[in-house]
């Protein structure tokens, strides 16, 4: 017997089905609320699905009580155990190759989610350039946060791009630069 989920293509996934249970599987899988928005347009940009089918297809889970917004955002769902039940049921037939490439797929999508969410950059026209002001949470907690006036607001966009791209790699540069010297 050949394997259902060996050659799924997007134009056949939605059709079967599957879809909604890989959507249940993902969201068991990960645990946590996840962004649908952002899932349906990386299920696209993934080759999984295409992202109106998808939406669809989280607008039908939602209806019939597979996965349920969470209070805090309209956009962030979490699985219902009715949805935990329908995902059991893809563990034993979907392919290694596809469940690792949604998983990691979604995975680096919810640490962007995070550090956006985390990370706060503002950048204000000043007389003498552009302020750039930056405040890194984590779990409520400022971890750091400071201004650096810049030539104009080009730079400005460009380090708070670079900043979002990995903002604990300024954190570890700052911890460093600061304790550099000091005797333990």
């Amino acid at each position: 017997m050949t394997n259902l989920f060996e050659k799924i293509t997007p134009e056949n996934m939605f059709d079967s089905g599957d879809l909604k249970i890989l959507i249940c599987y993902l969201l068991a899988a990960l645990s946590g609320p996840v962004p649908v928005t952002e899932t349906a347009q990386l299920f696209h940009y993934e080759g999984i699905s295409n992202y109106f089918d998808t939406q669809t297809a989280i607008a039908q889970l939602e209806r019939d009580g597979y996965m349920v917004p969470t209070e805090t955002s309209k956009d962030m769902y979490e699985i219902t155990p009715k949805g935990i039940a329908l995902s059991n049921t893809l563990k034993d037939t979907v392919s290694t190759a596809l469940r690792d490439k949604v998983y990691n797929a979604v995975l680096k999508m919810l640490l962007r989610y995070k550090t956006e969410r985390d990370t706060n950059i503002t950048i204000e026209k000043t007389e003498g350039g552009a302020l750039l002001t930056c405040k890194v949470e984590n779990l409520g907690q400022i971890l750091f946060s400071f201004q650096l006036l810049l030539p104009g607001i080009p730079q400005a966009q460009a380090l708070k791009s670079q900043i979002l791209e990995d903002p604990k790699y300024y954190y570890d540069s700052f911890i460093k630069t600061l304790t550099e010297g000091i005797k333990k």
